[in-house]
C-alpha cells in the first residue's frame, strides 16, 4: 500500500471500462535504484499500450502484421529502423492501418505508430528503458507491486514523492470524457515516467537531451534522418558523451536507450501516443499543464 506520512512512495491506480490496475510501492533509502526503474518501467509499459487501446486501435490487427513486416529484420541493429519506417509506406502496410483504424482519419497516425513500434520491438529495437531491455538486473517480481484498487469510480491516477521528485496526475472520468482526454493522461505519466527511470538509475538525462537537440537540430521525420540518427549514435563523440553521462553504476545501456528514443523524438518520429500528434489530429483537445509541485517547494522536472 501507499507509504505513511513521510515516506516516499509512488503510486499507480486506474480503472476504466474493463481495465482496472493498481500498483504501489514505497521507496526508503535501502531501496535499489533498480527496483524503482523497473517499477517506473510496468507503470510505463502499461499506460503506454492502453493509450493505443483506448483511442479504438486495433492493436491485435497491428500486431500480427508486425510480425510479417520485421521478420526479416531480427537481430537489434538500430541500423533495421529506417527499413521498418519505409515498409510503412507499402500497399500492404497502408491497408493494415487503415483496417487497425477503421479508417478514421484522425486515428491513423497513431495506427502507423503502433504498427512502427510493434515491428521495431519484434526487431529487438529498444527505444525506451523497459522491462526486457536488461538493465534492471534482480530488480522486484511484478507482483510483489499489485494490490487492491483504491478506486471506487473511474479515473486514472499516478502518484510519486521520491526525493525531490514529486509528480501528480489525477484524471476523473466521466460518460462525458473523450478517449483522446484519457490517451492524453496516460501519455503524459508515460513522459514522466521515461525521464525519471534514466535518472533513477543515475543517467545525466540534461546532457544527454541537450546532445540529442544539438544533433538532430533542422531534423523533420524520414528514412533519411532516421539513417542518420543511427550513424550519429555510432560516432566516437556519441560513445564519449554516453560515457560521461552515467555515474553511480548506471547501465551504459541504459544511456545509450534514452538518447536515442530522445533523438527519435525530436524528429517526431511516433512510437506512441504523443501529446503533439493528439492535438495536430484532436484540435479541440486541451492538455494540461503538468501538476508537479507540493506548497512551498519549487516545481520539479517532470
Amino acid at each position: 500500500m501507499a507509504a505513511g506520512p513521510g515516506s516516499d512512495s509512488i503510486d499507480f491506480y486506474a480503472k476504466c471500462g474493463s481495465w482496472s490496475d493498481a500498483s504501489s510501492m514505497t521507496c526508503s533509502a535501502s531501496t535499489p535504484n533498480a527496483e524503482i526503474s523497473s517499477f517506473l518501467a510496468e507503470v510505463r509499459e502499461e499506460v503506454s499500450r492502453k493509450a493505443f487501446e483506448i483511442l479504438g486501435i486495433d492493436t491485435g490487427r497491428l500486431e500480427k502484421y508486425a510480425e510479417t513486416l520485421s521478420s526479416p529484420l531480427k537481430g537489434g541493429s538500430y541500423e533495421a529502423l529506417p527499413k521498418i519506417y519505409k515498409a510503412l509506406g507499402s500497399k500492404e502496410s497502408e491497408d493494415a492501418i487503415n483496417a487497425a483504424s477503421k479508417n478514421a482519419e484522425e486515428l491513423k497516425p497513431f495506427a502507423k505508430a503502433y504498427l512502427l513500434r510493434e515491428a521495431a520491438t519484434n526487431a529487438g529495437i529498444s527505444w525506451y528503458i523497459g522491462r526486457r531491455s536488461g538493465v534492471f538486473g534482480n530488480a522486484a517480481p511484478k507482483n510483489t507491486w499489485k494490490i487492491k484498487n483504491p478506486l471506487t469510480a473511474e479515473g486514472i491516477s499516478f502518484m510519486a514523492k521520491y526525493g525531490d521528485w514529486i509528480a501528480v496526475k489525477k484524471l476523473s472520468i466521466t460518460p462525458n470524457t473523450k478517449p483522446e482526454e484519457i490517451a492524453a493522461h496516460l501519455s503524459s505519466i508515460r513522459i514522466a515516467a521515461d525521464r525519471k527511470i534514466a535518472q533513477v538509475l543515475g543517467v545525466d538525462t540534461d546532457s544527454l537531451d541537450a546532445y540529442a537537440s544539438a544533433s538532430t537540430d533542422r531534423m523533420r521525420k524520414s528514412a533519411a534522418n532516421i539513417e542518420k540518427i543511427v550513424s550519429i549514435m555510432c560516432t566516437e563523440e556519441t560513445k564519449k558523451q554516453i560515457d560521461s553521462s552515467i555515474s553511480n553504476g548506471a547501465p551504459r545501456s541504459a544511456a545509450v536507450v534514452y538518447l536515442f528514443g530522445k533523438m527519435l523524438q525530436n524528429i517526431k518520429l511516433d512510437l506512441e501516443v504523443s501529446p503533439d500528434t493528439l492535438m495536430d489530429m484532436f484540435p479541440g483537445l486541451k492538455i494540461p499543464k503538468p501538476k508537479g509541485r507540493m506548497p512551498g517547494q519549487k516545481k520539479k522536472k517532470q
